[in-house]
């Protein structure tokens, strides 16, 4: 922890004596998760920012799955922006019935987040496999990985289903050490913080969710 804490004040040096490329990423991306934990729309403005300078940095730093789902994330970032737009403000979904007489609000939404699980492994497979015959990617499955359930998780977001959260809570998690492998102590750092974040966004969405009519 204390070499890690170590590396991460150096990179920081480096940082803000050099372009400063990754730390305004970082700072962006920090302000995109508060918004979201707000559901203000203008995350996606900032996350298309955001996400724009960090399919730089990690295709610099070949974690190519990691560049090219940002690249992803421009684009859904659009289409969450209208979405959130569309009709006025989108309410939080939590994945039960919409009143069909027939379901089961528990079995229904164990069932749909169950199917986008699958969904998520499913991609990362493949993600994983293209990267490992296909790139110099050193880590293609751990990074593919990550991609898989980060697509998901953002559709998931645009749709405002409350369980996104949970996604984000592994994937967050997960990516530390994958960054801190690739040297990018400052973005392992600030994937921590989105672990946390991703806690408080949960109860505060939780919260809100109770609001609904």
């Amino acid at each position: 922890m204390i070499d890690f804490l170590h590396k991460l004040w150096i990179e920081l040096l480096a940082i803000v004596h050099g372009d400063g490329i990754e730390l305004f990423a970082v700072i962006t991306g920090l302000l995109y998760v508060y918004l979201e934990i707000k559901q203000n729309k203008m995350m996606w403005i900032v996350g298309i920012i955001s996400s724009l300078v960090f399919i730089y940095v990690f295709f610099d730093a070949k974690i190519y799955a990691q560049s090219a789902i940002y690249g992803y994330y421009v684009i859904i970032s659009v289409y969450g922006y209208w979405k959130w737009s569309k009709n006025g403000e989108l309410k939080i979904e939590n994945g039960e019935c919409r009143g069909e007489p027939t379901c089961s609000p528990f079995f229904t939404k164990i069932k749909k987040i169950s199917v986008l699980v699958v969904i998520s492994i499913i991609l990362s497979i493949i993600i994983g496999f293209v990267l490992a015959n296909f790139t110099d990617s050193t880590i293609p499955y751990y990074d593919g990985l990550t991609a898989g359930f980060s697509i998901v998780a953002t559709w998931m977001l645009t749709q405002k289903i409350i369980q996104h959260w949970y996604f984000w809570m592994g994937i967050d998690i997960f990516c530390v050490p994958l960054y801190a492998s690739q040297e990018l102590y400052f973005t392992a750092f600030m994937f921590f913080v989105y672990f946390i974040l991703s806690i408080i966004g949960l109860q505060q969405w939780k919260k809100d969710l109770k609001k609904v009519p």
